[in-house]
């Protein structure tokens, strides 16, 4: 059996800028302020490592912060179901078609490893017009300030699920950053990155993924390399 993770914005989707309009929404209302977010590169990080860089830089004790991070994340979802279906967010090239192929697969779990909240996440693939439900494990951004920690929860989660050990050996991480290949490496998962996003080809190159592509737009050439085959 194979666990594959998928990273969203950027590689399932292209959500223009639709999570940081909620994100900042929630702070505004919450805190009075949306900190230095026009300026902070979120690329890669969870959304608890997010809002809290942004609320410390406004000077916010981390106690605090802690213990208002459920507030925050139900927010902005609440923001999200307003912001997001006027946002235009949309699949990345061959993902319908990917995710289609996969599902039929017995062999295959399918997982989100992604650096958005538990809440929002199911809001933002919707407004694609991706099922959720397809994904039936993950590790998202609010359960861990280290994006690199995600894998081995998402890990332990599928293995729950499916009552197989599921670890490095037998996950592959997808995804558009090279946060993903880094957090694939901290899993000793393989490394599958997709130039969807906001790097190019030669940029993730450089972070030595053990696979690289433009997109994943040829269903069958891109099936072949995660399962193997």
């Amino acid at each position: 059996m194979k666990l594959l993770l998928f990273d969203i914005d950027g590689t399932l989707i292209r959500s223009n800028r639709a999570g940081r309009m909620a994100m900042g929404a929630a702070l505004a209302e919450l805190f009075g302020t949306q900190g230095p977010l026009e300026s902070y590169t979120m690329g890669g990080k969870t959304d608890a490592r997010i809002i809290t860089d942004l609320l410390v830089a406004i000077g916010v004790r981390l106690d605090e912060i802690e213990s208002r991070l459920p507030d925050v994340y139900t927010l902005m979802a609440d923001k999200a179901r307003a912001i997001y279906p006027d946002r235009g967010i949309a699949p990345c090239p061959g993902i319908e078609n990917l995710l289609e192929d996969l599902r039929s697969r017995p062999n295959v779990v399918l997982g989100l490893q992604t650096g958005n909240s538990r809440s929002t996440t199911p809001l933002k693939l919707l407004a694609a017009g991706i099922d959720p439900a397809q994904f039936p494990v993950g590790a998202y951004g609010s359960d861990d300030l280290d994006r690199n920690r995600l894998p081995v929860i998402a890990m332990r989660r599928a293995s729950e699920l499916t009552g197989q050990q599921l670890t490095g050996d037998n996950t592959t991480v997808i995804g558009d950053t090279p946060a993903d290949i880094l957090c694939a490496r901290a899993g000793k998962a393989t490394a599958f990155a997709v130039a969807s996003g906001w790097h190019s080809t030669s940029t993730l190159a450089r972070y030595h993924p053990d696979f690289l592509f433009d997109d994943l737009s040829e269903t069958s050439v891109v099936l072949q390399t995660l399962l193997g085959e």
